[in-house]
């Protein structure tokens, strides 16, 4: 079964460090200095004064305008998915986000050349869980609660995550490999 051998990645802050310049556009925006590291709870608005749809605004104005200054959260994704290829494991990237960011995404993957069998593009709260996969890597406290038996998930380490305790952790995708 291809689920037995698919592992899922997700896009935003496990591949794609887009917090990084999430922040310097509200910083600039709003003329003030947050780190990613201020960014304790995974629902932004409980931590900066900005609105559920100002946020994800915010979110494709950076995929749309600065997809290309957006950096991978480690410079060896590429060589790292391309092992896990190699290693027999289909690579499914699963992202939720808005229609209009696709595209940049898909330039983002290309400029970084990081290969994948497919990718996954959510567009409404369908759980990641729905999806034919055994591990999926994520940084969303709600995604960690949503993924039953015998699915597995790793966190992938940030500021907002850090509650979850019982989870195996990595802070780059590298770890993955001594981990399977």
């Amino acid at each position: 079964m291809v689920a037995d051998r698919t592992i899922a990645l997700d896009l935003d802050s496990v591949l794609a460090d887009v917090m990084q310049i999430w922040l310097e556009e509200y910083n600039n925006r709003f003329h003030t200095d947050f780190k990613k590291d201020d960014i304790s709870d995974w629902h932004i608005y409980n931590v900066l004064p900005i609105s559920k749809e100002e946020i994800s605004n915010l979110f494709i104005t950076v995929w749309k305008n600065r997809w290309q200054d957006i950096p991978p959260t480690s410079n060896d994704i590429a060589e790292v998915t391309s092992q896990l290829l190699d290693l027999g494991f289909r690579i499914s990237i699963i992202t939720k986000r808005e229609r209009i960011t696709m595209p940049f995404v898909s330039y983002w993957l290309d400029l970084y050349k990081i290969p994948f069998s497919d990718i996954i593009f959510i567009f409404d709260d369908t759980s990641k869980n729905h999806f034919p996969f055994f591990l999926l890597v994520d940084d969303s406290p709600i995604n960690a609660k949503e993924i039953l038996s015998p699915k597995r998930i790793i966190i992938f380490d940030q500021p907002w995550n850090r509650s979850l305790t019982s989870y195996v952790r990595i802070d780059r995708l590298s770890q993955l490999i001594n981990l399977l």
